[in-house]
C-alpha cells in the first residue's frame, strides 16, 4: 500500500545527514513534505524543525538572492514570464516594422516560441557567439531572423538592468565557493539540464542524485472500443476499487487532458453520484486546472470590460443579460427577447457598441421600461476615454471602475470556488500592473488585450481537500506513489509523441545536445523512462487504449507490449441507473396536437402571409409555433450579404430594370451598349437604396465586385428574355389579397406579365432550383404561386418560377398556354395523378380545395409533428421544441 502517496523511507538517511531535497517540481515537494509532517505526527512529536525540501529550481533561485544580497552577482532584477513575453512582443514588433519582407500572423505565440528557444539555448549551454553556432542559425531564415531577436531583447534586458530566472542560473553557474554552500539530494529526476548541473555544482558541497529502487509491480493493459468507452469503464472501475477500500490510492494519468478532463470528470460524478446535491462530495482530487480566463466570474468581468471597447462581439452582449455576477434585466422579459433578437438579425459576429446601444434603446422605447443594458452603456460611454494611453497599473483602475459599474461580482454571495477565482483576478490584475516596468503607454484596447493574455495564460486550480484518488498529467504523475496508478490513451500515435522541434534553432544543434522533442529518438528515450519510474512507484500500473479513434484505427503503444493483457468488460454507453431507473418508470403517453382554435372577438379576419400555409403544409407544428407561437430560431452569424439580403437585391434590380424596359418590345430594340446602361442604371439604382447600415458594413471593393456579379447574371437573364412570346410587365412587387376560410393571406407577386391573349403570367424569382412539384398534391411544398393564381382566379393562364441563377437561368412552370421555354401545358403528366385535374381550369379548382383545407386546419388548431419531408427539417431550426428526433424514436413499432 502506498502511503500518502509518496514514500520517504528511502530519504530517511539522507534527512538525517542533513542534504537538502530537491525536486523536479513543487508539487513533488509539497508531497513529501506533507508525509514528513503526517509522519512527525504520528510519532506523537509535537514540534519539529520543517523538512528541508524544495523544486530544484525555486532552491536555486533562492541562492541567486544570497549571492545578490552580496554582491557577488549582477545588480539586475528578475522579471515575470508576463513581462517577459511583452519584451519579447516588442521586440518582434519592432523587428517586423523594420523589416516588411518578414511578415507573422500571431505575435502573441511567436513571442511564446521564440522564449522557449532562448531558453533551451540557455539550459543546454550553447553558445551562440561561436561562429560554426552561428552559421547553423543562418543556413534557415527563421531561426537567423530569431537570432536578430536573440540580440535585440539581450540588449533590451541590459539597458533596463533587467534578467529572466534562467538568467539567474547562468549567473549563479560562475559564482563557484562565494556562497554558502550545502549538500542536496535531487529525488526523481529523469533528467537535468547541463546548466541546472552547473549551477548546482556551484553552490554545493555535494549534490547527489537519489537512485530509485526498482520494483516489478504488476503491469496490465486493458483495450476499449471507443475513448467514451475508455473513460466509462475507468470511471466504474475507480468507483469499484475505492469502495472496495477507501484508503487505496489510485491515480490517473491523462494523456491528452484539455479533451479528456471535462469528460472524464463527468463520468466520475456521475458513479459517485456527485452531479446534483453531493457536487462538491466528489473524493477526486484534479490536478490540472482551466484557465482564469474561461471561468465564469472571469469570462463575465470582460463580458463587461468588452463594452468599453468600439466593438463587442453578440455572445459577451448574451453574457452581459445572463450573467449572475452582473447587473442585468430579466433574460425572460419580452423587451430581453426581442433586442436578442435584434442582436442576432444583424448577422455579425461582432457589432459596434453604438449599434448595441442603440438597439437596447429601441427595445427599451418599444416596451415603455428602462431596459438596464441601455442605461448601463449608456454610462459607459460617458465615463471612457478610449484613446488616451497609460501604463498598465493605470488601467487597473479604470477596469475596476468598470466593474464596479456593471455591479461586479453580483449580489448573491460567491461560493467558496469563485472566491478562489477572484482571489487570483486579484493577484492577476497585480502582475498586470507589473508590467509597467516593460510597457509603454496604451490605450483601452491593447491593455484590455493584455490583460486578456494574463489571465489565458493563469490557470485556476481550486484548493480542494487531498483525495486518495488523483487525476494527473504525465509529468505531475511522476515521483508520486500509487497502489494502483492507470494511464490513459497508451495509442502509437500518443506515446511516445512526435518530435516537436523549436522552429528557431537548427535542428542539428537539438539532436546534438539532445533537446526536449528534438527527435523522434529523444521522445522515445524519454517515454520509456517515464513509464518505468510510475512502474517503479506503483503497486500496479495499468495502461489502457482505444482501438478505434475519431473513427481511425488505433494501434497500441510499443511501450506496453510486455504489459498482460487483461479484459474489463465495457459498461453500456447509458448508465445502469439511469436504465434501471427508466425500467421501473411509468411510461404516459399523451397526444397533444391540437391547439386551441383560432379566435378574434372583433370579426375581423386572420391574417398572414403565404408562408403560413407553405408551413401549414410542410408541418402542421412549424406553422403554430413560428405564427402564433411567434418562434423563430437565431439566425446565423454570415460574412458579406445573407441570403436573404442577396435575394432581396436581386429582386430590386429586376424591378428597377423592367421599370425602365416595361416589355419585351423595348428589350429586343437594345443594342449591347443600351442594355449595358439599363442594367447599370437598374443595378445602382437598387444598390443606392438599400439603408445606410446594409451600404456600411461592406466596403467600395465589396459593392464593386457585388455590381459585376449583378451585371453578368441580368444579362444572362435577359438573354432568356429575348427569347420568350411578346409581353408587357404590367406590374412588379404588386400587393394582392385572397381569402380563404376566415383567413386573410397577403401576398406579393414579383411580376405580372401580360400575355398576347391579354391572360396574365404570374412570375416568381428564384436564385436557387426550382420544381414545379412544390405546388401540386395534397401538400404543396410551396404553395405561393398557386395562392397567387386563386387571388387573380379569372385573367392567370401561367404560373413560373424565374429561375435567375449562374449558368442556368431558365423559367419552370404550368399553364393553359406555353408563354416560354419551360413552361408545360400538360398538367396531368406534370402532377402523374392519371384522370384528375387534366386541364389547368380543374387544377385551379384543386388548389382552392387544397388551400382552404390548410387554411382551415391552421384556424382550428391543427398542429401535430408531421414534416412532409425529412427536408423539411434541415430549415426548421424548431427541433429543440417538437423534438422530432424524441418522437420517432419512441414511435411504437408497426406489426404486420
Amino acid at each position: 500500500m502506498a502511503q500518502g502517496l509518496y514514500d520517504i523511507s528511502s530519504l530517511e538517511a539522507l534527512i538525517e545527514e542533513g542534504f537538502i531535497l530537491l525536486t523536479p517540481n513543487q508539487r513533488l515537494a509539497r508531497r513529501i513534505k506533507a508525509q514528513w509532517d503526517a509522519q512527525r505526527l504520528a510519532a506523537g512529536a509535537k514540534v519539529w524543525k520543517p523538512l528541508p525540501v524544495h523544486a530544484v529550481e525555486d532552491w536555486l533561485l533562492q541562492q541567486w538572492d544570497v549571492a545578490a544580497s552580496k554582491q557577488l552577482v549582477a545588480q539586475v532584477t528578475p522579471l515575470g514570464y508576463a513581462q517577459i513575453l511583452e519584451v519579447w512582443r516588442q521586440v518582434i514588433t519592432t523587428h517586423s516594422d523594420d523589416n516588411a519582407d518578414y511578415h507573422l500572423l500571431r505575435t502573441e505565440s511567436i513571442a511564446e516560441i521564440a522564449d522557449h528557444a532562448r531558453e533551451l539555448l540557455l539550459r543546454w549551454q550553447v553558445d551562440t557567439r561561436l561562429s560554426k553556432v552561428q552559421q547553423l542559425f543562418h543556413f534557415e531564415r527563421d531561426c537567423g531572423t530569431f537570432m536578430q531577436w536573440l540580440k535585440m531583447f539581450a540588449q533590451r534586458l541590459e539597458a533596463a538592468e533587467l534578467c529572466t530566472p534562467t538568467d539567474c542560473l547562468v549567473q549563479l553557474a560562475n559564482v563557484t565557493g562565494l556562497v554558502p554552500v550545502s549538500r542536496v539530494a535531487l529525488v526523481e529526476f529523469d533528467q537535468i539540464a547541463p546548466l541546472v548541473r552547473a549551477a548546482l555544482s556551484a553552490v554545493t558541497l555535494q549534490w547527489l542524485e537519489v537512485v530509485p529502487t526498482h520494483t516489478h509491480g504488476e503491469r496490465l493493459l486493458h483495450t476499449f472500443s471507443s475513448k467514451r468507452a475508455e473513460l466509462q469503464a475507468l470511471a466504474s472501475w475507480v468507483v469499484c476499487q475505492h469502495r472496495v477500500s477507501p484508503t487505496t490510492t489510485i491515480g490517473i494519468v491523462l494523456s491528452n487532458g484539455n479533451s479528456d478532463r471535462a469528460s472524464l470528470e463527468y463520468l466520475l460524478r456521475r458513479e459517485f453520484d456527485c452531479l446534483g446535491e453531493n457536487y462538491n462530495s466528489l473524493p477526486v482530487n484534479f490536478s490540472s486546472g482551466v484557465a482564469l480566463l474561461h471561468v465564469p466570474l472571469v469570462r463575465d468581468a470582460f463580458a463587461a470590460l468588452a463594452t468599453g471597447l468600439e466593438e463587442i462581439t453578440v455572445s459577451a452582449v448574451v453574457h452581459l443579460l445572463h450573467s449572475r455576477f452582473l447587473i442585468s434585466a430579466d433574460t425572460q422579459h419580452v423587451v430581453t427577447q426581442s433586442f436578442v433578437k435584434a442582436l442576432y438579425s444583424h448577422g455579425r459576429e461582432r457589432l459596434s457598441v453604438s449599434t448595441v446601444c442603440d438597439l437596447a434603446g429601441e427595445a427599451s422605447m418599444r416596451s415603455a421600461i428602462d431596459f438596464v443594458l441601455h442605461r448601463q452603456l449608456r454610462a459607459m460611454s460617458r465615463m471612457l476615454t478610449r484613446r488616451r494611453k497609460a501604463l498598465p497599473s493605470a488601467w487597473v483602475a479604470q477596469f475596476n471602475e468598470i466593474l464596479s459599474l456593471w455591479g461586479w461580482s453580483g449580489e448573491d454571495s460567491l461560493d467558496s470556488l469563485e472566491y478562489q477565482q477572484l482571489d487570483l483576478w486579484l493577484r492577476t490584475l497585480d502582475e498586470f500592473s507589473a508590467l509597467d516596468a516593460v510597457c509603454r503607454p496604451m490605450d483601452f484596447a491593447q491593455a484590455l488585450a493584455l490583460l486578456r493574455d494574463c489571465c489565458a495564460r493563469q490557470v485556476f486550480q481550486p484548493q480542494t481537500a487531498d483525495s486518495p484518488i488523483q487525476v494527473l498529467g504525465p509529468l505531475e504523475a511522476a515521483g508520486l506513489s500509487f497502489d494502483h496508478l492507470w494511464v490513459c490513451g497508451m495509442q502509437a500515435t500518443t506515446w511516445p509523441s512526435a518530435a516537436q522541434p523549436n522552429p528557431f534553432i537548427p535542428v542539428a544543434i537539438q539532436t546534438q545536445f539532445a533537446m526536449p522533442h528534438a527527435n523522434s529518438e529523444r521522445e522515445l528515450a524519454f517515454s520509456s523512462g517515464l513509464i518505468d519510474q510510475y512502474a517503479r512507484k506503483s503497486g500496479t500500473l495499468h495502461a489502457s487504449y482505444c482501438r478505434q479513434l475519431d473513427g481511425i484505427p488505433e494501434l497500441p503503444s510499443a511501450l506496453i507490449t510486455e504489459f498482460k493483457l487483461q479484459v474489463i468488460a465495457e459498461p453500456t454507453a447509458v448508465a445502469m441507473q439511469w436504465i434501471s431507473s427508466s425500467r421501473e418508470a411509468a411510461l404516459v403517453a399523451i397526444e397533444d396536437r391540437q391547439a386551441p382554435p383560432l379566435q378574434r372577438e372583433d370579426g375581423n379576419l386572420h391574417a398572414g402571409g403565404s408562408s403560413l400555409l407553405e408551413h401549414q403544409s410542410q408541418c402542421p407544428f412549424r406553422a403554430f409555433a413560428t405564427h402564433r407561437l411567434q418562434l423563430s430560431p437565431l439566425p446565423d452569424f454570415y460574412t458579406g450579404l445573407s441570403a436573404a439580403e442577396r435575394g432581396a437585391l436581386l429582386h430590386a434590380v429586376l424591378a428597377a430594370i423592367w421599370e425602365q424596359l416595361g416589355d419585351s418590345a423595348t428589350l429586343l430594340k437594345l443594342t449591347a451598349s443600351q442594355q449595358e446602361q439599363a442594367v447599370v442604371a437598374a443595378i445602382d439604382f437598387a444598390i443606392k437604396d438599400l439603408t445606410t447600415r446594409q451600404l456600411g458594413r461592406q466596403g467600395k471593393a465589396f459593392w464593386s465586385l457585388e455590381k459585376e456579379r449583378l451585371a453578368r447574371l441580368l444579362h444572362e437573364w435577359l438573354a432568356v428574355k429575348r427569347l420568350r412570346e411578346p409581353f408587357t410587365v404590367i406590374a412588379t412587387e404588386s400587393e394582392l389579397e385572397l381569402q380563404l376560410a376566415t383567413l386573410k393571406i397577403r401576398l406579393r407577386a414579383d411580376r405580372i406579365d401580360q400575355l398576347g391573349d391579354s391572360s396574365h403570367m404570374v412570375i416568381d424569382y428564384k436564385s436557387g432550383a426550382t420544381n414545379i412539384r412544390d405546388w401540386l398534391g395534397e401538400r404543396p411544398a410551396n404553395p405561393q404561386l398557386p395562392l397567387y393564381a386563386l387571388a387573380q382566379q379569372d385573367t392567370v393562364s401561367v404560373l413560373a418560377f424565374a429561375q435567375v441563377r449562374a449558368r442556368q437561368c431558365r423559367y419552370t412552370g404550368l399553364g393553359s398556354v406555353v408563354a416560354a421555354a419551360g413552361i408545360s401545358t400538360e398538367i396531368a403528366l406534370s402532377q402523374k395523378t392519371g384522370s384528375v385535374d387534366q386541364d389547368w381550369k380543374n387544377l385551379k379548382k384543386s388548389w382552392r380545395r387544397i388551400l382552404e383545407g390548410l387554411a382551415n386546419e391552421f384556424i382550428v388548431g391543427e398542429a401535430r409533428v408531421d414534416p412532409h419531408t425529412p427536408s423539411v427539417c434541415t430549415a426548421c431550426g424548431l427541433q429543440a421544441l417538437c423534438r422530432i428526433d424524441t418522437a420517432s424514436i419512441n414511435e411504437p413499432e408497426q406489426t404486420e
